[in-house]
């Protein structure tokens, strides 16, 4: 099974002052022996169209290793976001929709979400969440709580899992839905284990939300105690299987 990156960035984003570049993360999945990684654009960035054209672009220089998430800011004319959510899907072969609470000051249960939900659910994609401590009140975990009701049939991916105060909240609440996964960017080891052993590591997933995090993050799944087979499932099964990607 793969060793899957489920949250990387790629470009600029005027936001939080990051840029991402190709070079950045294709070099960190080769240092760390990360075989695929799901990109999307910040939630800043100047042309999310055009990062999204990049992606795929990407994806076809490194066919099986680079997948795509849709990310657009909704607070605009919905045909717009619909159009671009659906060419992403349906002609550039992304994997799910993003829901960025912080950067687009979006909360989940707003109307102008709806768009995001309404389009994963007729597409059969999952939603990831920035679901953190930074970015309160936007990304508080309890807020997917409505939507995990409304889209039962829609998978949630919790981006970053609540870190990192918020962990307990985003695991608990993950415990409830089994529509809700946790991926586990920027959380304290402590907090990625006590996810596995409470939901189970087919509901939690590793990612870097940056080349520069990624190191880090592999080091915490080699140090966690727990077996072989829930490692494996972090490290990729759950990403390959939530996503479905053709691998």
């Amino acid at each position: 099974m793969p060793i899957v990156d489920a949250h990387v960035h790629l470009g600029p984003c005027r936001v939080f002052g990051w840029e991402c570049t190709e070079e950045q993360i294709i070099s960190s999945m080769e240092r760390n022996g990360v075989d695929i990684s799901i990109v999307q654009p910040f939630p800043g960035a100047p042309d999310p169209i055009k990062i999204h054209d990049d992606i795929a672009r990407l994806a076809q220089k490194y066919p099986g290793r680079i997948f795509g998430i849709a990310s657009i800011n909704p607070h605009q004319d919905e045909k717009v976001v619909y159009q671009e959510l659906v060419r992403c899907i349906k002609e550039l072969g992304f994997v799910a929709v993003k829901c960025h609470t912080i950067g687009h000051a979006l909360m989940p249960p707003a109307k102008d979400a709806d768009i995001l939900f309404e389009t994963a659910r007729e597409l059969k994609v999952p939603v990831m969440i920035h679901n953190a401590s930074f970015g309160i009140p936007f990304s508080l975990p309890s807020l997917v709580i409505p939507r995990a009701k409304q889209y039962p049939d829609v998978p949630i991916v919790m981006a970053h899992a609540g870190a990192c105060t918020l962990t307990p909240e985003a695991i608990f609440i993950a415990g409830e839905f089994k529509n809700l996964y946790l991926e586990t960017s920027w959380c304290m080891t402590p907090d990625i284990k006590w996810a596995i052993d409470y939901l189970g590591a087919d509901r939690v997933m590793m990612g870097s939300d940056s080349p520069e995090n990624l190191d880090a993050e592999m080091a915490k799944y080699r140090v966690i105690d727990i077996t072989e087979e829930q490692r494996r499932k972090a490290l990729g099964e759950t990403a390959v299987n939530v996503f479905k990607l053709r691998i």
